[in-house]
């Protein structure tokens, strides 16, 4: 893989893959021209889906990504799986998992740039495999980068090269990930030396649109579209939301020492409450867009929805009024430190001695507690 300019990639639904298009109302990935511009591009169907409850998955789209699977793994090729670096595990696809099991695997944990710059790689990197390791993903190697920045960029062409023994590549992920951003950094970094022309089309076999790129006479780097995790926030919440949850430059941690009885309120779509337990700091780890507001807790839920209903709070979701309408976790905590995570908007940093809080969220939104990732 050599150098290569002016590559264009299309433009691909935030939720299901598909290529952007604005022709035919029944085909899929249509949007109309009026949104377009939207940063975050939701396809009308799935649109319906997040604000209709029109929740019937798309099967189509999953036996078709999985007939692409199925190739790479017959043919024994290297995948590269992108997973986000600040939303670690609203990017773990557990529906493709037995095919990474079975192939050379090649980790990449991208936005490195969002995170706080002390963070250490090795650290990461050991947080990364370690969570794989627990679902029996043991990747070849793992490298942090950062598609915005162009980190480390040269050693994942180089480490592809190396580990693919001249097959194909297969570039898997969710959706979200930043995949797209860090595909771009590889075509601007390539050289077609190869009489075949890169190309978007449908899959052999599929009507599933991935990008196609010759690597040489007899092999070619497949871009697969992302894949929509449900149990993530941006599933759960309106498109106009997802630019105070996505961080575009590095987070700087919010540090409240917090007594019990009192509360976090995270925008108008999530709220944290420390029950119970002696006086600690817990560090939100979060974009900078959030709004995060401290009250006591006897008077979280009035605030909380008095704040919606006014819109003096950031973000705000159609789906989200009041409390009634988020799903409530209670954890007792646990001797030592720890995160508490809420699946795509954030995690919180803590070291305790016991105690109990509670965590809203929308409903179907992954929330626990895990070992400490930074």
């Amino acid at each position: 893989m050599e150098r290569r300019t002016n590559t264009e990639i299309k433009l691909r639904c935030f939720g299901c893959g598909a290529i952007i298009q604005n022709e035919n109302p029944r085909m899929t990935g249509f949007l109309p021209r009026s949104v377009l511009e939207n940063e975050t591009p939701l396809c009308q169907r799935c649109y319906r889906l997040q604000h209709y409850g029109e929740d019937v998955p798309n099967e189509n789209f999953s036996r078709e990504y999985l007939k692409v699977m199925d190739e790479a793994r017959k043919n024994k090729c290297l995948i590269v799986y992108v997973v986000d670096l600040f939303a670690f595990e609203s990017s773990l696809v557990f529906s493709i998992f037995d095919y990474l099991k079975e192939n050379p695997l090649l980790v990449i944990g991208n936005k490195k740039d969002v995170l706080p710059k002390s963070v250490d790689e090795k650290k990461l990197i050991s947080f990364i495999e370690n969570r794989l390791n627990e679902y029996n993903l043991k990747p070849l190697k793992t490298i942090i980068s950062s598609a915005y920045k162009n980190v480390h960029i040269d050693e994942i062409i180089n480490a592809i090269n190396l580990y693919r023994k001249g097959k194909s590549v297969y570039f898997v992920g969710a959706s979200s990930v930043g995949k797209s951003s860090l595909i771009n950094s590889f075509l601007k970094a390539y050289k077609n030396e190869t009489k075949t022309f890169i190309s978007t089309s449908p899959y052999p076999g599929t009507t599933l649109d991935v990008i196609k790129v010759p690597l040489d006479d007899k092999s070619f780097f497949y871009d697969t579209p992302g894949i929509l995790v449900e149990n993530a926030i941006f599933s759960h919440i309106d498109r106009n939301s997802l630019k105070y949850i996505y961080p575009r430059n590095e987070i700087k941690p919010r540090t409240y020492q917090i007594n019990d009885k009192q509360s976090i309120l995270i925008g108008g779509i999530a709220r944290f409450d420390y029950v119970e337990g002696k006086k600690i700091g817990f560090t939100f780890f979060i974009s900078n867009e959030c709004d995060l507001l401290r009250c006591k807790l006897e008077k979280a839920d009035e605030t909380f929805s008095s704040l919606i209903l006014h819109k003096d709070i950031l973000p705000v979701t159609t789906g989200v009024k009041s409390i009634s309408d988020l799903e409530k976790h209670e954890f007792k905590l646990p001797n030592g430190e720890f995160d508490i995570l809420i699946s795509g908007l954030c995690w919180i940093k803590c070291s305790s001695e016991g105690g109990i809080v509670n965590v809203y969220a929308p409903k179907n939104v992954h929330v626990s507690i895990r070992e400490c990732k930074i």
